[in-house]
């Protein structure tokens, strides 16, 4: 830690796979950064919360202010409870993060993970320069938030921006969601079954298959962006955002990806949201810890 601060809050980001925290000055710079993998269990979870809270704490001379959290999961942010979780954090649903007792009576802020990436892209990173956002997350899933006047927009039960419920289309009886088509596994999938493998094949490997030269692959890749390119069209034209932020693993594919994305958004969208700019997430792993780490210098401080 080169310069003294006065003040910090911690950022923490719990994902179904790992939890990141780090100490967060008020411009966003991350003084220090701890992760581990997620533990099992709810109870478990939260004490590693609290163990890297306090690790990061240790030793620092400035006053702490706040904890923001950013959860997987629809999380009420005025209560601090996870009010619904999917299996990648199973029995997290009823968790209340605002409960958390890191000592000294320090608030805890608590968002969902992908509103909290919402909200560090528009504070700090490509949506910076616009007042309202579309920002979507494509990962193992489909994520979103909104921002409208600088702000999220949550809905009066927390749900707003939940674009990967969306239904894209019937299997049978059953609808097909976003989430499960255009999603990492929604193109491991659409990989297999064009290729007639029992094999699984990640997406890195399919990726690598597509830049290498094989058609199959980078014909896989492209339709599923170009699907997901007219239906973010169709939503967009539901909101009218200023601008649309796309993040993810997904979208670190490459051109190959977002071309095909933008292509078809700009093919599909109505005339006057055609020139509407499809941005680059800028923050990286660190979107969702920045995140969480500015709502608690707000709350804090207003």
């Amino acid at each position: 830690m080169s310069d003294w601060v006065s003040a910090c809050v911690v950022g923490v980001d719990i994902g179904g796979s790992k939890i990141s925290a780090g100490l967060v000055t008020s411009t966003g710079e991350i003084l220090r950064r701890r992760s581990v993998a997620t533990p099992a269990t709810p109870s478990a979870i939260l004490a590693e919360v609290k163990r890297l809270c306090h690790e990061l704490i240790a030793g620092f001379q400035g006053e702490i202010v706040a904890i923001g959290v950013g959860s997987a999961g629809m999380v009420d942010s005025k209560s601090g409870q996870v009010i619904h979780a999917n299996d990648n954090l199973p029995g997290w649903t009823g968790t209340c993060l605002s409960a958390l007792d890191i000592g000294g009576g320090l608030p805890v802020l608590a968002e969902n993970d992908a509103r909290a990436f919402a909200y560090g892209e528009a504070k700090m990173g490509a949506g910076r320069d616009y007042r309202s956002l579309l920002c979507v997350t494509v990962g193992t899933g489909v994520g979103g938030g909104i921002i409208l006047d600088g702000e999220i927009w949550r809905g009066p039960n927390y749900s707003a921006g939940e674009i990967g419920y969306l239904v894209v289309g019937w299997e049978g009886d059953s609808p097909i969601i976003l989430d499960q088509f255009v999603s990492g596994p929604g193109i491991e999938g659409a990989y297999q079954a064009s290729t007639g493998t029992e094999d699984h094949i990640p997406l890195t490997e399919i990726a690598r298959r597509a830049y290498g030269g094989e058609l199959v692959a980078a014909q896989t890749i492209q339709d599923k962006a170009r699907q997901l390119g007219i239906i973010l069209g169709g939503f967009a034209a539901s909101i009218n955002p200023a601008a649309l932020v796309i993040g993810g693993g997904v979208a670190q594919i490459g051109e190959l990806w977002w071309e095909a994305l933008e292509s078809s958004f700009r093919e599909s969208a109505p005339s006057l949201l055609r020139s509407t700019p499809i941005l680059p997430a800028k923050l990286g792993l660190e979107a969702v810890l920045l995140g969480a780490a500015m709502l608690a210098w707000d709350k804090a401080t207003s």
